[in-house]
């Protein structure tokens, strides 16, 4: 019998490694190593022999349904399953392969991958688009991931001139597919009735408001005078852009392409004083920006579109698509907004809907309609009803005596205690 040889771990315990393997590497090494030994031993007696058939049947009670992912499963009994999980440490709990075999595509290789717990593999081409098209894509007969057409989150630029609810998906630049992405964002060219979307991969999200009084300086007195000025809100964000695959090239650099020219006019025609049509005139490049539900078609203006390379990219070596794979726009956005801006007004959108005062983008101020006297009027006469029962609570709980005594100094000479009318007069 095989029994665990203390004098070997005392040997292999270390502190090297030891913020991930308790005791270190090699300790746990030695354990899987010996942990491995004594449970093959075990399986060459006759108890050994007993229990693989008992689990072989067990297996075939369970469901055929992993309750995890919802994939299919099998009845077979993987019996290396518990020779390889005792090899590995806690650590690597979730490398462990199941109790039950898959046969993947059924050949003699897919049987293999079931033994050792890789039924299904991954490649790395599938594993960097999974998230871009949220699974809706499909593999082909080599096992090679294609993503889908119409549901992948890398859309075209794209829209349609005075039709906000049409939108682009990956190969139409007005498709018939709302964006699919998890949170909201995309950029509105209001000019041109173009969208620019990129999966929200964001950072460095924020919201700056701030005034510019004006102040006047008397003399004969220290401190300031200050009259209210202007008011100017602006919404910074930052956006990794990524290709993951070479199909990806030419969409995402056609929407940088038009995401740097929002910080530029656009010329329309108009017509002059002769009848004569001009392109000159230079037309403010408007926008509504998206962000989850704090901006939702929030009109404004960039005012900085900043592309940065990092070091150490990937690029694209073919000819005429010759670009990095990976970048970061860095956005500054002038908040125009949809209401005259107040004190109460309505500064974000969706979100003020779940407001419990009530939502500010309404026509009625929930703030204002809080403030009015009627209803002033009735909190007042809700918390005085809520101090009376609190005061008649706490007179309940003395003896009748106490209580007598405190209400026979007051000028109203009945109270009620315990529920009952009772009278102070001593004449």
């Amino acid at each position: 019998m095989i029994t665990i040889n203390p004098q070997k771990l005392v040997k292999n315990a270390s502190s090297s490694g030891e913020l991930i393997f308790r005791g270190g590497l090699a300790l746990q090494a030695e354990l899987g190593v010996q942990n491995v030994k004594r449970y093959a031993k075990f399986l060459t007696t006759p108890q050994g022999q007993t229990f693989l058939l008992q689990q072989a049947i067990l297996q075939t009670q369970n469901p055929l349904t992993d309750k995890d992912t919802g994939k299919k499963t099998t009845a077979i009994y993987n019996p290396l399953a518990p020779i390889l999980a005792k090899g590995l440490s806690q650590e690597f709990t979730k490398f462990k392969p199941k109790r039950h075999l898959d046969t993947g595509d059924g050949s003699l290789k897919g049987i293999f991958r079931g033994l050792i717990g890789r039924d299904q593999p991954r490649t790395q081409k599938e594993s960097a688009v999974r998230f871009f098209d949220k699974g809706n894509g499909s593999y082909t007969k080599e096992g090679e991931y294609v993503p889908s057409q119409t549901m992948d989150l890398q859309v075209r630029y794209g829209g349609e001139q005075n039709q906000a609810d049409v939108f682009p998906d990956r190969v139409n630049p007005a498709g018939i597919n709302n964006p699919q992405d998890f949170i909201k964002f995309r950029i509105r060219d209001i000019v041109n009735g173009k969208y620019i979307i990129f999966p929200a991969l964001l950072s460095g999200i924020t919201d700056n408001s701030s005034t510019s009084p004006t102040s006047f300086s008397y003399i004969g007195r220290a401190d300031k005078v200050y009259v209210y000025g202007g008011y100017e809100r602006t919404i910074g964000f930052s956006v990794q852009v990524v290709a993951q695959r070479k199909a990806d090239i030419p969409i995402i650099w056609e929407k940088i392409n038009y995401a740097k020219g929002l910080v530029l006019p656009q010329y329309k025609e108009f017509l002059g004083k002769s009848g004569v049509t001009d392109n000159t005139r230079p037309v403010a490049p408007i926008c509504y920006l998206t962000l989850g539900d704090l901006f939702n078609d929030a009109p404004g203006f960039f005012t900085s579109v900043n592309l940065d390379i990092p070091q150490n990219n990937m690029w694209e070596l073919t000819d005429g698509s010759q670009v990095p794979h990976l970048c970061t726009l860095a956005f500054e956005f002038t908040y125009i907004g949809k209401q005259n801006p107040t004190m109460t007004s309505a500064h974000y959108d969706k979100i003020a809907e779940q407001f419990p005062m009530g939502d500010p983008n309404g026509k009625e101020n929930p703030v204002e309609q809080f403030n009015n006297d009627e209803k002033r009027k009735e909190r007042q006469a809700a918390r005085d009803k809520a101090q009376a029962e609190k005061a008649q609570q706490e007179l309940d709980k003395l003896s009748f005596g106490e209580a007598f005594k405190i209400k026979s100094d007051l000028p109203v000479k009945t109270f009620t205690w315990r529920g009952k009318s009772y009278s102070t007069n001593k004449a």
